[in-house]
């Protein structure tokens, strides 16, 4: 009972009054045309280990009236170690027109490595999630003077990127206007993104909210603004 106390009280003193059990809800567009609903779900648990972990879950899907012509099915399921931000595990279910995908990635983190389908996949230093960059992001002091160079690990690449941050810019949304600092990675080789693996976000600037999220994907950029939250 100590134990758990003691976590959940750093945990207060490392997080300020910044709630993660909270439901994000947005609207998905491609080439301007609104094409799915999105949403970014989290929740605070502490697991069998006493690790805080935050469980995060992003879902897409293709709007009724166009999922024949924009199909779109995806489940993601990640916990992070809040205290390193590390991925404890990554589950998807990704269904994106002819493209499928099934995978499990679990994480030993004090062996840095972790197992990928029937891969083990070894790594030097800690690596991140793109889907918890998101949250990491919105306790961070975002200074356009500072960058932030993380290893960003997708299914079993590892890619070294440094990401910028942007001055505050006035941006409109459904929801009203904010200003929101700009967050875009830059790959450390100085080689272009391909495929997928691309995310940018726009978190406001004083409610730390992520409104608006471009997300490269197999199929091309995919767009979330940020419409309600609970």
């Amino acid at each position: 009972m100590k134990i758990m106390f003691l976590i959940s009280f750093m945990s207060s003193l490392c997080f300020g009054d910044k709630q993660w059990d909270e439901v994000l809800e947005y609207t998905a567009s491609f080439g301007g045309i609104n094409v799915a609903d999105a949403s970014l779900s989290s929740k605070r648990y502490i697991n069998s280990e006493n690790k805080n972990i935050l469980k995060i879950q992003f879902v897409a899907k293709s709007k009724p009236s166009l999922k024949f012509i924009f199909p779109i099915n995806d489940k993601i399921i990640i916990d992070v170690d809040l205290n390193t931000w590390e991925p404890i595990k990554v589950q998807k279910k990704l269904r994106q027109g002819k493209y499928i995908q099934n995978s499990l990635a679990s994480f030993r983190t004090d062996e840095k490595m972790f197992i990928y389908k029937s891969d083990t996949i070894y790594y030097d230093d800690k690596v991140v999630n793109p889907y918890s960059l998101i949250y990491y992001f919105r306790i961070k002091d975002l200074d356009s003077a500072k960058n932030h160079e993380l290893q960003i690990v997708d299914n079993k690449k590892i890619i070294p990127l440094k990401f910028f941050v942007d001055n505050p810019e006035k941006i409109k949304t459904s929801l009203g206007n904010y200003f929101a600092n700009k967050i875009w990675p830059q790959k450390m080789d100085g080689s272009s993104f391909k495929n997928a693996g691309k995310i940018t976000m726009w978190i406001s600037e004083k409610e730390k909210l992520p409104l608006l999220i471009n997300l490269k994907m197999k199929f091309g950029s995919l767009n979330l603004e940020l419409s309600k939250t609970s």
